[in-house]
């Protein structure tokens, strides 16, 4: 680095800043030292590097909130993503705030300003109800960004979501492997977003390569009660799966009736403990400690603004079965 300096014109200080594209050393200034250090053969030592995030992350920062988290929806699951976050942001030596995005509806400039005036400089984005575009949400220059969802479409972020894609896969081959050959999958039509079509996905995968029949997905807040004994008695299916366990209470029985669910496999995408029935625990608590990973990591690289390649983190959910497959049998 003093060789560096030398050959720059600058002190040793200005460019152990530059390489880490510090903020208090201007684009062009950076840039050009960068450009330098590579002429030179300049390699950071990894190690080295490591230790060096590592004191800053132990280090007591003078804000009392340098990351938040940024939502409009209190759902449980929400809840889980925020506490795991919460929990590894501790860990790391940071404090998580929360701020609903409500209170500053349409006021980018103040929502910036309120997150700059309490030292934050990194926020996730947490889920949202509907489908959002939040580019012009504040001035993301400003901070990093790590999305916990895939609800925000806009502007395109690093996230870290649940493994949709693998775990219906994973629902599909177990209840094949039990024996179950006609099974169908039943939820609402705001999955398709949330779980970036993965859910459809695997269902028209396994029909096409295995031995389950299929039947046609059945939407379940575009449908009557009618609708859903018609959908079940058409295709003699032995298990439904729902994207949601709560849907079972909310949709299946009020239209089939305890006996008749009583007389097939039930499973879900989406475990909840409140219930009795099987599926997969997206392990939210997880999402949101990888999540802050994630963030600390882009604030170590002193990366700030919209990535040019965002990435996508997936987590792996836990099959839970505590009841078996026929909650409803006494």
């Amino acid at each position: 680095m003093r060789s560096i300096a030398a050959a720059a014109g600058v002190c040793p200080m200005t460019v152990s800043l530059a390489l880490r594209n510090d903020r208090s050393v201007s684009a062009e200034t950076c840039g050009r030292i960068q450009k330098l250090a590579r002429t030179l053969g300049y390699r950071p030592d990894p190690m080295l590097t490591h230790l060096m995030q590592h004191l800053r992350a132990s280090r007591t920062t003078k804000a009392g909130v340098n990351l938040a988290v940024l939502a409009t929806l209190d759902a449980q699951f929400v809840r889980r993503l925020i506490d795991g976050a919460t929990a590894r942001a501790g860990r790391l030596g940071y404090a998580l705030d929360r701020i609903d995005l409500r209170v500053f509806a349409n006021k980018p400039a103040a929502l910036t300003r309120a997150l700059s005036a309490r030292g934050i400089a990194g926020v996730l984005l947490g889920p949202s109800a509907d489908p959002v575009d939040y580019s012009t949400l504040l001035d993301w220059k400003k901070f990093a960004v790590v999305a916990m969802t895939y609800s925000v479409f806009e502007p395109r972020v690093h996230r870290m979501v649940t493994h949709h894609y693998d775990n219906a896969v994973r629902t599909f081959a177990l209840l094949e492997e039990r024996g179950f050959r006609r099974i169908g999958l039943a939820m609402t039509s705001d999955m398709e977003f949330r779980a970036n079509h993965s859910y459809t996905g695997a269902y028209y995968r396994a029909g096409g390569i295995t031995h389950l029949q299929s039947a046609p997905i059945l939407y379940l807040d575009r449908t009557t009660r009618r609708d859903i004994p018609a959908w079940f008695d058409r295709h003699r299916l032995q298990a439904v799966v729902v994207a949601n366990a709560n849907q079972v209470e909310n949709f299946l029985v009020p239209a089939l009736g305890n006996r008749r669910c009583a007389k097939i496999a039930l499973a879900c995408l989406d475990y909840e403990a409140e219930t009795r029935i099987a599926g997969m625990d997206q392990r939210f608590e997880i999402i949101g400690g990888h999540a802050i990973d994630a963030l600390v990591a882009q604030i170590h690289r002193n990366e700030r603004g919209l990535p040019e390649n965002p990435t996508i983190g997936m987590v792996e959910g836990h099959w839970t079965e505590l009841h078996g497959l026929y909650p409803f049998r006494k």
